[in-house]
């Protein structure tokens, strides 16, 4: 128990008596001395009762004999103990089971088997440890005898350009060292150790030299000389597959194809990509490939030609796959690595480059060649499928169509922003359709009632739709509206759906930009300016609402859908209107202003105060003569600038608000003698009267519609123009009331005169009783209105 205490202590520090049992061989020992003392204690015990069996106690003779017998059966306890431990531990002992045996003296008599086994345990560890030295010696030599036989048959390899073997040799000398490298322990270790590390390294610098000297002579690379020599067979007398192989198991192949890359990368392909030269291949009976290149010769044009790209990529790929890499699945795969990636940007980057001027037809041509270019990589291995050449050359050729639509732009803002709009102005349009049988007839006077108030009412409607008349516009959106009809024009002569929805997309911006880029001059600065702009605001939406007609078989066919600007057009006609009221807005202020004397001379005569004669006439003809030059300087504003119904919508307008305010003026009137009404005729029946001839005044329409004998179009726009403003037939007919009895102004609500001039029953009464009297007949009248209502 003692010597199993102590081996316990030796292995895992202080234990209690049965605290060193465990698994294996310990656990073996331990059932034999604990059965070796079972035996003692159940011997002992037979030997104390045969003793005292029957007496008192033991004699001092019988206690003696039990001693000895004691002693003697320990004696063949340990002795069989230790003849058990000695056979367990036969051969190569373990050094802590020794150890453990050596501390025996120290528990026992000089004379005892405990001193006799620890002198054995002592000289036997002794002589394990000498066995185990002369062992270490005789491996440590027989290391360096197969060091030394791997490093010659490694530079025996490396001599004769076996440079798979030499790799392979290099890789089993790698083995060992990681295998030493972990028993490492001790000094004799770490020595040998070093030596491998120093053999390794060395012969780790040799096969990349011999390599990279190999494949200098198999791939030689001359810019300046223009060709590529590819040696199939190397100096060494092996093969430059041979030399891929070697790379593969040394793990050193991805730096050297990266360097093989590099250099096609930077001296080779970007003039072949960009046009600039172009590639030869040759390859002699599989022993050598030459690749050349040539400066191509400048097009016309200024440009080098770009046709020949994809066939000298594919010349080169496949010169590369079988001089160079020999077909070899794994090389060429892991050349594809460091190579496809670069080679696809730098073909999108030189193919970008060419997009603009190219037309549709040639980049789907180098689109299908590149495809098959794609597909040959593939095949050789240098390329996955699903790799993205394709999918950048779909990106470029959209981005080609945006390149042409950003040119389109460019060109159209380049247009507005040297707008000048002082420039002289075109003129556009077409005649009046005016129905000339029809004024022949009138002339005549064969034309019937219904005729004149039924539409077309002397219209050619089977002239063009928008035959409007002539009006001005800017040089600028004349030029806009031909480069949009440039735009359409390649659109459906390309055939191609996504170049027509790039253009599409283009003309709406540019006729966006037009309304954005260039705002509307100041009415009340330039009116005339403003009146243009409105023209060609409403040129450029017309112009777009034509487009279906003018393209929209075409367009429709490669679309899929019909062609509509209305949204833009709306737009465009919506900032047109806004110029236009703004303009009439600052000529209508400027006539409102002319006419204030009138209406102050109005104010005046409801106070009751007249003037003399003398005085009276010219201040009235003053106040006339200022309102009526105002509305002669806008008419001639207006219909010099303005189609001609636009302008006779202006004028209506125009008209509408000065008259109007006239009228209100006359309306607002709580009491009215007849004095007061009489100087208010003679005050606002000369204006009146001559508003439209002095609108019209310098008007010329000869040149608006074709002549007809005995027709002015002078006079049928002003009969127009008084047929169209109402204010002016209600202040006609509030007029006549000032100086009508009230039975004539009864009559005339009765029969439909003043409500065909515009007059309201509320606004008749409110006058009725302005004039006259509160009187029973009075009443009665206004009784009469109110039931002929």
């Amino acid at each position: 128990v003692c010597l199993y205490n102590s081996y316990g202590k030796a292995r895992r520090g202080p234990v209690g008596a049965c605290g060193f049992v465990e698994r294996g061989r310990d656990f073996h020992l331990a059932q034999l001395a604990y059965a070796q003392l079972a035996v003692f204690i159940a011997h002992w015990q037979s030997e104390w009762q045969n003793a005292i069996g029957g007496l008192q106690g033991p004699s001092p003779g019988a206690l003696q004999q039990l001693l000895d017998n004691v002693d003697r059966t320990a004696e063949q306890v340990r002795a069989g103990l230790f003849a058990n431990m000695l056979a367990g531990v036969s051969g190569s002992a373990d050094p802590k089971v020794l150890s453990a045996m050596i501390t025996l003296h120290s528990i026992s008599s000089a004379s005892g088997t405990e001193q006799w086994v620890a002198q054995c345990a002592n000289k036997y560890m002794e002589m394990q440890q000498h066995v185990a030295a002369l062992q270490a010696e005789l491996r440590a030599a027989q290391a360096a005898a197969d060091l030394e036989a791997t490093l010659r048959e490694f530079r025996g390899f490396l001599e004769n350009g076996q440079f798979s073997d030499a790799a392979y040799g290099l890789v089993q000398l790698r083995k060992i060292l990681e295998d030493n490298t972990n028993r490492s322990s001790s000094p004799e270790k770490n020595k040998e150790l070093m030596q491998l590390q120093q053999a390794y390294a060395s012969c780790e610098r040799d096969l990349d030299e011999a390599v990279e000297s190999s494949l200098a002579e198999a791939f030689d690379c001359a810019p300046n000389a223009g060709v590529i020599t590819i040696s199939c067979s190397l100096p060494s007398g092996g093969d430059v597959g041979e030399l891929w192989a070697a790379m593969e198991v040394a793990n050193t192949v991805d730096k050297h194809l990266k360097g093989v890359a590099d250099e096609l990368l930077k001296h080779v392909l970007p003039y072949v990509l960009n046009g600039t030269a172009f590639l030869q291949s040759h390859i002699a009976n599989g022993e050598s490939a030459h690749l050349r290149w040539y400066p191509s010769t400048l097009q016309p044009d200024g440009k080098y030609p770009i046709e020949h790209v994809e066939h000298c990529c594919a010349q080169l790929l496949t010169v590369l796959a079988e001089a160079l890499f020999r077909q070899r699945p794994a090389t060429l795969a892991a050349f594809g690595r460091v190579f496809w990636e670069p080679f696809v940007q730098q073909y999108q980057a030189a193919f970008l480059q060419h997009v603009q001027g190219s037309t549709v037809a040639a980049l789907q041509a180098r689109q299908e060649a590149a495809h098959m270019l794609e597909q040959q990589a593939v095949a050789i291995g240098l390329a996955q499928l699903g790799t993205n050449l394709a999918k950048c050359l779909t990106h470029a050729i959209r981005q080609s169509y945006h390149v042409v639509q950003e040119g389109y732009l460019a060109m159209a803002r380049e247009l507005i922003v040297g707008h000048n709009p002082h420039a002289q102005p075109v003129v556009v349009g077409q005649p009046l359709p005016i129905d000339l049988a029809f004024y022949q007839r009138y002339k005549q006077g064969n034309v019937k009632a219904w005729e004149v108030l039924d539409p077309p009412s002397g219209w050619d409607v089977s002239g063009p739709v928008l035959a409007t008349g002539y009006y001005h516009i800017s040089n600028t959106v004349m030029q806009l509206v031909m480069m949009i009809d440039d735009a359409l024009a390649y659109a459906c002569h390309t055939g191609d759906t996504s170049m027509a929805q790039a253009i599409v997309g283009a003309v709406c911006k540019m006729a966006v930009m037009f309304n954005t880029m260039l705002p509307t001059p100041p009415a009340s600065d330039a009116p005339a300016l403003a009146l243009q702009h409105h023209n060609d605001l409403q040129y450029l939406a017309n112009h777009l609402l034509l487009v279906p007609f003018l393209f929209g078989p075409e367009l429709r066919h490669l679309l899929g859908a019909p062609v509509w600007f209305g949204d833009i057009a709306l737009q465009l006609r919506n900032a047109a209107k806004a110029a236009l009221n703004d303009t009439l807005q600052v000529q209508g202020a400027a006539v409102h202003e002319a006419v204030l004397p009138m209406l102050e001379l109005s104010a005046t005569l409801a106070q009751g105060r007249t003037l003399p004669a003398k005085e009276a006439e010219p201040a009235m003809s003053g106040a006339r003569q200022g309102a009526l030059h105002t509305l002669r300087r806008a008419g001639r504003l207006l219909w010099s600038s303005l189609a001609p119904g636009v302008a006779l919508e202006a004028s209506q307008r125009l008209l509408d608000a000065v008259l109007g305010t006239l009228m209100s003026d006359v309306l607002g009137k709580r009491d009215v003698g007849e004095i007061e009404g009489s100087e208010l005729v003679k005050l606002y029946r000369p204006l009146l009267d001559q508003a439209v001839p002095e609108l019209l005044g310098d008007v010329d329409l000869t040149s608006q519609g074709p002549a007809v004998e005995g027709l002015d179009l002078k006079e049928l726009v002003a009969v127009t123009l008084v047929q169209r403003s109402r204010e002016l037939r209600k202040l006609g007919a509030v007029l006549s009331l000032l100086e009508a009895r009230l039975a004539e102004i009864v009559q005339a609500w009765e029969v439909g005169t003043l409500r065909a001039a515009g007059l309201h029953l509320e606004e008749v009464q409110r006058l009725v009783k302005a004039l006259f009297e509160d009187t029973d007949y009075r009443a009665q009248c206004l009784q009469r209105m109110e039931a002929a209502e």
